[in-house]
């Protein structure tokens, strides 16, 4: 009888270059696999625009009828409290009634957040409660080209706990992003002459939030965990752009109500032009207002539905100059 050959009896050389020409002639290598490829007709290339335009321009209303229903009101406060480190605000009149919660957010004109440079000057290390020197900054190169505490412009040399830090050491946190830290504080919230005070808590993502620790609080400039500084090192990709900073959880807004608020203005906008706006908003199922992306899906779904139909036009008007040249 003839001695079949197994993997034990097989060397190991054997075995590994007779596994190599299995795989080298399987069907998968040799692409001998079975394969369905769809070969699109005229009819359902129609059928397929006509039915995502529909789906599109359905899915773009409902978000257009969200978005209508909640309601928007903008403080714009740069002009009123230009030069003034304290500024209070006249009473604005509540147009509509708001129900809670009531979300409220600061809004920057102007700032271009997204630019490469300005993105990538930062420290993960330092964000993330690693503590640094300033060798291990300049070699790195992360916060380029802020680097020390006198880079950062701070008008004190106090750290967050009190204690004096020097100016020359490395800054922490550093690099462009922390030293732009919109810094404007709102307090002595009122409604109608009562006073109420806006929740801060759990603005910031949860993830980051878990991210960003403090590493050394007596070198520290600024408190790296505060909510405010997370929702600030999370660049914003247009140049006009809102980051939440509180919410009104305790109460609504009632058609004629007066608010008022006094800020802290300590952020300096002058130097490239902008302005700074205090947005007072509604949310629903969807998020924020936002006609943009309600706009888009009619948009596109306009276009498919246009296709649809131009496409069985474009082919009878084939067809019938190919009758014509027959005639001929």
């Amino acid at each position: 009888m003839r001695k079949v050959k197994t993997r034990k009896s097989i060397k190991k050389e054997d075995y590994e270059d007779l596994v190599y020409y299995k795989l080298k002639n399987s069907r998968f290598k040799q692409q001998r696999l079975p394969a369905w490829r769809p070969v699109p007709t005229i009819c359902s290339i129609i059928v397929f625009y006509l039915t995502f335009g529909i789906i599109f321009i359905g899915i773009g209303i409902v978000l257009l009828f969200f978005s209508h229903k909640i309601i928007k009101l903008e403080i714009p406060y740069n002009y009123q409290c230009k030069d003034e480190p304290i500024c209070s605000i006249n009473p604005v009149t509540v147009k509509e009634n708001m129900n809670r919660p009531i979300m409220i957010y600061y809004r920057l004109d102007g700032f271009f957040q997204n630019h490469r440079r300005y993105v990538r000057s930062k420290s993960q290390k330092q964000l993330y409660g690693d503590e640094t020197t300033l060798e291990e900054m300049k070699d790195d190169g992360d916060c380029d080209p802020v680097f020390t505490n006198r880079d950062m412009g701070l008008n004190s040399n106090i750290s967050i706990n009190g204690e004096e830090f020097d100016m020359d050491d490395v800054a922490i946190p550093c690099g462009l992003m922390a030293k732009t830290y919109f810094n404007d504080y709102f307090r002595n919230w009122t409604i109608d002459n009562e006073s109420f005070t806006p929740n801060e808590k759990d603005i910031a993502w949860p993830k980051d939030k878990e991210l960003y620790k403090n590493s050394n609080k007596s070198r520290q400039w600024v408190d790296i965990e505060d909510e405010h500084f997370i929702v600030w090192m999370r660049p914003s990709g247009l140049p006009n752009f809102t980051k939440l900073w509180g919410r009104i959880d305790d109460r609504d807004l009632e058609k004629g109500q007066s608010i008022s608020f006094i800020v802290e203005n300590n952020y300096n906008v002058s130097h490239y032009g902008g302005d700074k706006t205090i947005i007072l908003s509604t949310t629903n199922e969807f998020g924020g207002k936002n006609l943009f992306l309600g706009t888009s899906y009619i948009v596109v779904g306009g276009i498919s539905i246009f296709l649809g139909i131009a496409f069985p036009l474009l082919l009878y008007q084939r067809n019938k100059n190919e009758k014509l040249k027959k005639n001929l």
